[in-house]
């Protein structure tokens, strides 16, 4: 499961479909679940919490890896 890190403030305004701003340093894991291609090619499926439902989109020059495990 590999954990990412935002490299920036991810807004509402950029992401209407956020419950909230996400803000630089904010720590999501990357979803590996179907997503039934609702994710635009610039975007990633991420979640808040490991291995956890629902997930949620953001764009991908809004992350970085953190760490990468098996």
């Amino acid at each position: 499961m590999q954990i990412l890190v935002l490299n920036r403030d991810v807004t509402q305004h950029e992401c209407p479909w956020l419950d909230a701003d996400l803000p630089k340093g904010t720590a999501v894991w990357m979803y590996e679940g179907a997503t039934y291609g609702c994710v635009r090619p610039d975007g990633l499926a991420v979640t808040a919490k490991a291995a956890e439902t629902p997930f949620f989109e953001i764009p991908r020059n809004a992350v970085t890896i953190r760490h990468r495990s098996e």
